[in-house]
């Protein structure tokens, strides 16, 4: 049996690469809907959340900064696949809403991203995947509380 310490440096040796292929590997199926990944990654962010979502919000949940996000917005509108209407509460925030064309394609891209979790995790027990996101939440619980500073 491997002692814990070693479980655990093989855990947090592969998190990252582990994120980074499944990442790589989602991007490649997102290819062919003719979008670049992070107009790819906005428009499924953006079905998840739902339609009259903020802009700012929209950037939290991709992970990045809020202007890293205006310009994939300005080429997602170009591109007739979303709408910007200055929010009523805040007229300084913007809330994003799908063309017909756009909420068509964000469906399909969650489609492919189903389908690339199916055929990555095939032949996984379900007991096996309930046990990763377990462990997973529960680091991601533990970095988000601040363990981990020295």
């Amino acid at each position: 049996m491997t002692d814990r310490r070693s479980l655990a440096h093989e855990l947090a040796t592969q998190m990252a690469p582990v994120a980074q292929a499944w990442r790589q590997a989602a991007d490649r199926v997102l290819a062919s809907l003719g979008l670049s990944s992070s107009e790819s990654w906005a428009l499924v962010h953006l079905e998840r959340l739902g339609e009259g979502v903020r802009q700012g919000d929209l950037a939290r949940a991709i992970g990045i900064a809020e202007a890293s996000l205006v310009r994939t917005i300005k080429h997602l509108e170009q591109a007739g696949l979303v709408t910007r209407k200055a929010d009523a509460q805040d007229r300084r925030a913007n809330r994003l809403h799908f063309t017909p064309t756009g909420a068509t394609l964000a469906r399909q891209a969650e489609g492919r991203l189903i389908a690339l979790r199916l055929e990555m995790l095939e032949g996984l027990p379900d007991g096996d995947l309930e046990a990763a996101v377990r462990v997973l939440s529960r680091v991601s619980e533990c970095a988000g509380a601040g363990r981990g500073r020295s």
